[in-house]
């Protein structure tokens, strides 16, 4: 009797201490620093909802499970350490695993917890109501205990016998998630054990060292005598209680839910018969390892493999695309594996590594224990490398034609948001569609000046979240339009915002992203196209409610531009892409001096009207400007009958056959048709077939003998290597002008390589289905040093081509209804002509001349230079004088002397117009994998760790304490 008592007393110690413990950190610790913020977290979006549901659960488990000890369990102490060891200690592993160690599940590892907590679940309710089938039938005193017990409302509902059947099921899994858990726990069990003995004899050597005597009084000095008396103590004692807890726990969780399982059967099987018992145990076994066997697939092995060696014909490619659902899976997975699972199979050395330094095992028997732990735990492993990561990524842009992170943006988001890793403060592709930014307030103004005018843009800027963002624009203007300037400002007054400089765009993207590395104002204005800029502005400030700080709380931002009139009115900017910013009905807009009230998907997806309507319209007039140097820059209007195709010329035409061009497919026919009714007739046109990896590009002499229905689009192909494979093919073949059909292709998969591209004949990029977002600098420089250009249909470029031709050679370009010229006056006659020239209508036309600065640029980046740098630099003066933007210059809106410092100092670079391609994708934090190790600390170096710790609170409370001085 009295050794009974002495167990009894035990089992009590044990729950209330442990559970007394663990309630006074979590209440007075855990809840208020970590609890809190996981919730904000979770409002905000930074954060899945299932992990402020496992924080809470984490919170629940101790307590409702102390409650319902006491209300039931309190005068049986080994049914409350039933209840302990077999519902309270796994269900509250099972949430700190999940909360702290799981990141995103796949279906393989949510089978395994999903799983557990339902034998969790089930020997609750075992311990709880008994067996649930006839009470006649109950074997043994815990049921006899718990049969006066009434059903839980869902067991009534569902009927006596299929609730039996039911808990036999559950309980048949028991045994099994008894004996693997038990296993798998015994792994840790033993070195935890001898670390434990060990530690603890070392322990007390130090104790009585007294060593931590000193950093402990320190504490006291410096007000932190809650960390000294409160939890410091608590915390040896709960690592004191987990450590033995997860000794014992392996055999005890074993033997329990074997025997409740076991108890279940026999239960069931003197109600039905062994025979259905039996067969219901093996069927519900047998279910459960068919669906285990079938999740274990991991998809990325078929997936790398099939993609292992580029297609060789048309058939192969045509299968892979056939497969592109499973190809995208396990493309996906590979590369978000380091969120997706715990480790690789090769990586996972943990086992190895303790058994090694705690056993002194050979190395053989430690890799034989960890080899047969890696089988216990494939759920949670990769079958594959942490190489597979880029390995996929680059598949994936060479499969699918797009950036994954763009492709897959949900998937990838909800990866990184499964763990504690933070976005950068950069808007990345990521970023897309977010709604973290909110545009305030939009006004646009025109000041009209007959056929040109001036517009301005002023947004106001709202950052809804409790983190610094950028705003991020990609959107296009009329080729002709040059924009004259950008600002940025705290509040809306004029006199206070910071003013642009114009910089040699490599100089300027440099310094800009500097600065928003080390979180401080700028913005950047580029060209990064014939009609295509790119605008970010960063930083947005946090919404007030997340500080406390009397800083700005809003950003201000003014963008202005000079466009020529068209028929449609006055063009505003054309919405490529936007990142992190957005818009709806509550946005105050006024335009021209008109509010304007959008409502529903409206207002959600309009940033600007397509046109402004002129007040003014007169017949449109010639322009002309003299610039410095003796250049003259001419705008004629041009009418339809001024149009006209081209006759008698010889044409090249490379046809993209990236996949994405499957998108254009009814485009792309009608485009070889109208080709071929319209000026393969009157012209020679040639196609070139460009092609991905694995077939060759091909040659087709006459655009009639070409059937574009046949043609199977695949993989991607940047537009310099198709220009690359045009030059192997063409041989010695001269063309006068040279089309590439192509899409909005994915400028986020361009690169900044720079091959040596010759093509003497201009460039035209035709995109079927809109102009892409940009173009890296080397393809750009090809289309602009060419005389070439871009447009949306085949019709457009054909006009524009033969029209230039038609108006003669010292025509720049015909665009935006206007033909331009350049003249250059003779030195000898530059006084003498300028007053000739320059009569009144001219003279004061100062407005225009940046307009026509714009084209003095394309007409000196058609000039050949035996020095580039110096050519640049010529066409950046010019730049830098009219305060434009152009393909070769910049605005950076600078707001400190260091900025301006920083960015004297790259102008003065060699490398001043070397621009990066930004694609935008996002350097993820690659997660700390928890199962690989380089060593494991002995015994003594824990505990010094420990003291370590004390010590480095001791600074931090003395640092927080001068300041508090101070």
């Amino acid at each position: 009797m009295k050794i009974k008592q002495v167990f009894d007393g035990v089992f009590k110690t044990i729950f209330w201490l442990w559970n007394l413990t663990f309630l006074s950190i979590v209440y007075l610790g855990i809840l208020p620093i970590i609890g809190v913020p996981l919730i904000m977290a979770t409002i905000d979006g930074s954060i899945p909802l299932e992990f402020s549901l496992t924080m809470a659960a984490t919170i629940a488990v101790p307590t409702v499970c102390t409650v319902i000890g006491a209300r039931r369990f309190s005068k049986q102490p080994l049914q409350l350490m039933r209840w302990f060891y077999g519902v309270e200690a796994p269900l509250f592993l099972l949430c700190l695993l999940r909360l702290f160690l799981l990141r995103e599940l796949t279906p393989a590892s949510s089978q395994i917890i999903a799983t557990i907590a339902l034998c969790i679940a089930a020997f609750s309710v075992e311990m709880l109501y008994g067996y649930l089938g006839r009470k006649e039938n109950v074997q043994n005193i815990f049921d006899s205990q718990n049969s006066h017990n009434k059903q839980p409302h869902f067991f009534s509902l569902i009927g006596e016998k299929r609730s039996a059947w039911l808990q036999l099921g559950c309980h048949t899994l028991m045994v099994v998630v008894g004996i693997l858990a038990a296993i798998l726990l015994i792994y840790y069990a033993l070195p935890v054990a001898l670390y434990t003995v060990y530690g603890f004899l070392f322990f007390v050597l130090q104790f009585f060292k007294f060593t931590w005597v000193s950093p402990f009084l320190e504490m006291f000095k410096y007000g932190a005598w809650v960390w000294a008396l409160i939890w410091i103590p608590l915390s040896f004692i709960l690592f004191g209680l987990t450590c033995s807890l997860f000794v014992v726990m392996p055999s005890l969780y074993g033997f329990l839910y074997i025997h409740s399982g076991r108890k279940i059967w026999h239960s069931f099987a003197a109600q039905y018969g062994k025979n259905k018992a039996l067969i219901g145990s093996l069927g519900v076994i047998a279910a459960w390892l068919a669906i285990f066997s079938a999740l274990q697939q991991q998809p990325q092995v078929a997936a790398l493999k099939m993609l292992a060696t580029p297609p060789a014909n048309d058939t192969v490619r045509q299968t892979l695309l056939a497969k592109s659902d499973m190809i995208r899976s396990g493309l996906v997975n590979a590369y978000l594996s380091p969120y997706r699972y715990l480790s690789t199979v090769g990586e996972n050395n943990h086992i190895y590594e303790i058994y090694k330094n705690s056993l002194n095992l050979p190395d053989g028997v430690a890799q034989t224990v960890q080899n047969s732990y890696n089988v216990l735990m494939s759920p949670f492993l990769y079958q594959g490398s942490s190489a597979d990561v880029e390995k996929a990524e680059k598949l994936y842009g060479e499969f699918f034609d797009t950036e994954l992170q763009k492709g897959d943006t949900e998937a990838v988001k909800h990866a990184v948001q499964s763990t504690s890793n933070q976005e950068e403060a950069k808007a990345g592709l990521l970023n897309v569609s977010e709604k973290k930014v909110w545009l305030q307030s939009q006004e646009v103004t025109v000041k009209e000046n007959g056929d040109w005018a001036e517009v301005q843009l002023y947004e106001v800027y709202k950052n809804q979240t409790p983190n610094l963002q950028e705003v991020f624009y990609y959107f296009s203007l009329p080729e002709s339009a040059a924009v004259t300037g950008v600002w940025l400002g705290d509040t809306g007054d004029l006199n206070k915002r910071f003013v642009f400089t114009v910089s040699p765009r490599g100089a300027a993207q440099q310094v800009y992203n500097q600065q928003v590395a080390e979180r401080v104002d700028p913005a950047l204005l580029e060209q990064i196209g014939p009609k295509q800029y790119r605008l970010r502005a960063f930083p947005i400030p946090v919404k007030r409610e997340f500080t406390q700080t009397d800083g700005p709380t809003e950003m201000h931002l003014w963008l202005t531009y000079k466009v020529m009139r068209q028929p449609q009115g006055w063009a505003m900017p054309v919405l490529a892409e936007k990142r992190n910013i957005f818009w709806n009905q509550n946005t105050r807009r006024t335009i021209a001096g008109k509010e304007v009230k959008y409502s529903g998907k409206e207002a959600r997806e309009t940033w600007l009207p397509p046109f402004l309507p002129a007040v003014a319209q007169q017949p449109l007039t010639a322009q002309q400007a003299i610039l410095p140097g003796g250049n003259i820059i001419s705008a004629k209007p041009l009418a339809d009958a001024n149009y006209s195709l081209p006759q008698g010329k010889k044409f090249a035409v490379i046809l993209d056959t990236s996949r994405s061009m499957a998108a254009e497919s009814k485009e792309v026919k009608e485009t070889f048709e109208w080709l071929k009714a319209n000026a393969a007739g009157k012209n020679g046109v040639d196609l070139y077939v460009a092609s991905a990896a694995g077939m060759p590009p091909k040659f087709v002499e006459d655009v009639r003998n070409f059937d574009a229905a046949k043609v199977t689009f695949y993989g991607t192909i940047q537009l310099k290597d198709m220009l690359q494979q045009f030059a192997q093919l063409r041989g010695d073949k001269s063309y006068d002008t040279v089309f590439v059909v192509s899409d909005r292709h994915s400028y986020e998969l361009s690169d900044d390589r720079k091959p040596k591209l010759s093509i003497s004949a201009p460039l035209w990029t035709v995109h079927l289905g809109g102009l892409p977002p940009g173009y890296d600098d080397a393809t750009l420089k090809v289309i602009q040093d060419s005389g070439g250009g871009v447009a949306t249909d085949m019709k457009e470029a054909m006009q524009r081509v033969a029209t230039t031709a038609a108006s003669g050679p010292s025509t720049v370009s015909v665009v935006d209804g206007y033909a331009w010229s350049y003249a250059k006056t003779p030195q000898s006659k530059k006084t003498a002509k300028s007053a000739a020239v320059a009569d009144p209508k001219n003279a004061g036309n100062e407005g225009f001349k940046p307009i026509a600065a714009r084209q003095l640029i394309t007409a000196l980046s058609k000039q050949k230079s035996s020095n580039q740098l110096t050519q640049l630099d010529a066409m950046h003066a010019v730049a830098k004088n009219f305060q434009v933007v152009t393909p070769y210059s910049s605005m950076i809106v600078l707001v400190n002397d260091a900025q301006r410092e920083q960015l004297k100092a790259a102008e003065a670079k060699s490398d001043r117009f070397e621009r990066e391609v930004e694609s935008g994708k996002e350097e993820l934090s690659k997660p700390n994998n928890p199962l690989n190790v380089s060593g494991v600390p002995e015994p003594e170096e824990w505990l010094l760790l420990g003291v370590g710790a004390i010590g480095l609170l001791v600074v931090f409370l003395r640092q927080r304490g001068a300041k508090t001085v101070g």
